[in-house]
């Protein structure tokens, strides 16, 4: 079987999707499958570095288009999603044929290259949802224009029914999808590339405060004002770390300062840096805000890092996200009120004992989220679409 992958993030990025497709890549091509990618080209210097000492996995051929770099503003990603996703079209139609095209999303506009290119192919069409679009744009707003959502919507809409089959990260919103007139959704989650992680934590000495760490992109969607707040209720008692980049960061310095909170904001880390701030923390916050119903399905991939590494969590988050914390017993899952958080913190400053989670999180994830065994499944789904697509030829 040939597969196209349409993505916006390949090796050598260092990125979630990169991570679960590395690793589904490399489990396609054990079963002798061949896997032509077409993603933008890099311009990170860091990454540049990665892939002069590395090679993407075998199997796999990456085929570039011309990108027209990063952008700081929601405006500026929203267009050059568009711009590459139009550029990528020539260079997706100039890869073999394929048996079927893959097109992980975001970005928004992947999802109608890929569309596209399976229709002129004649090949069928799998859509790797990885957010509950397209309620996630009502939620957000991020189409600032009235009428735009509504017909962005529409246009998601129609894709997702039309495509032969949906693959969903969360069990809820592949129901609410397939109610909703999808052909076809399967849930394959995101996970942990346990066979190729190689890196280990060793936890730092514990502090005279509760190290409380953040690490992750800075943007609305998750709420990190709360946690300021909470900070701020603590009696001094927090030494309070976020580490990303994003669109609220100057909110959140500004919100800080105005609290009289010292916050260390630390600017985004890789590899081994980002395990040394896992053993830095006492615990680790996943967080969600509550107020966007798209979040109910929602599970953030870096939960799964942090299980692994039994690292302690504090949750939140609502819906299945939570669901996961609580069975796999590596933490807790709060009521978002920045009182109750405080209340959390100090309890944990004053217990301890509570932070040790042993090995649960890294059991929970090898039975459940070990991408090895996600990326079978998934080509098992695939050769099941392609043979149904055959027969009915």
């Amino acid at each position: 079987m040939r597969i196209l992958l349409l993505t916006h993030s390949f090796w050598p990025d260092i990125s979630p999707p990169q991570k679960r497709w590395a690793a589904f890549s490399r489990e396609f091509a054990s079963a002798s499958h061949q896997i032509d990618v077409v993603a933008p080209s890099v311009f990170d210097q860091y990454f540049f570095k990665i892939s002069h000492r590395s090679a993407p996995p075998a199997g796999v051929t990456v085929y570039r288009y011309p990108s027209i770099g990063k952008s700081g503003t929601m405006v500026g990603k929203l267009l050059k999603h568009a711009i590459d996703a139009l550029r990528s079209i020539p260079t997706a139609l100039r890869t073999p044929k394929p048996q079927v095209v893959i097109a992980t999303v975001p970005a928004i506009p992947t999802l109608a290259v890929g569309y596209l290119v399976s229709r002129i192919r004649r090949t069928p069409f799998v859509v790797d949802l990885r957010d509950a679009w397209p309620d996630l744009l009502q939620d957000s707003q991020v189409l600032r224009i009235s009428w735009l959502e509504p017909l962005v919507s529409r246009i998601l809409t129609f894709m997702i029914q039309r495509s032969d089959l949906v693959v969903t990260v969360s069990e809820g919103f592949a129901q609410k999808l397939t109610s909703e007139g999808a052909r076809k959704a399967v849930t394959i989650s995101n996970g942990v590339d346990i066979d190729r992680y190689g890196m280990k934590l060793v936890a730092a000495q514990r502090g005279e405060k509760l190290r409380v760490l953040y690490l992750g992109n800075l943007g609305r969607s998750q709420g990190l004002d709360l946690v300021i707040r909470a900070a701020a209720l603590a009696e001094g008692k927090v030494e309070l770390r976020i580490v990303g980049q994003g669109t609220e960061k100057t909110n959140l310095q500004e919100l800080a300062a105005g609290l009289g909170v010292d916050v260390d904001f630390r600017n985004p880390v890789y590899g081994p840096s980002v395990l040394d701030n896992y053993a830095w923390a006492d615990t680790c916050l996943v967080t969600l805000r509550s107020d966007w119903d798209s979040f109910d399905h929602t599970i953030p991939s870096k939960l799964y890092e942090l299980l692994f590494l039994d690292r302690h969590i504090t949750g939140l988050v609502k819906g299945e996200a939570a669901e996961i914390i609580r069975a796999s017993g590596s933490g807790q899952v709060i009521e978002q009120s920045h009182q109750v958080l405080a209340e959390h913190f100090l309890t944990l400053y004053s217990e301890r004992s509570r932070l040790t989670t042993g090995l649960a999180g890294s059991q929970w994830v090898r039975r459940n989220a070990a991408l090895p065994t996600l990326g079978q499944q998934y080509l098992r789904e695939l050769k099941l679409l392609t043979d149904r697509y055959q027969e009915s030829k």
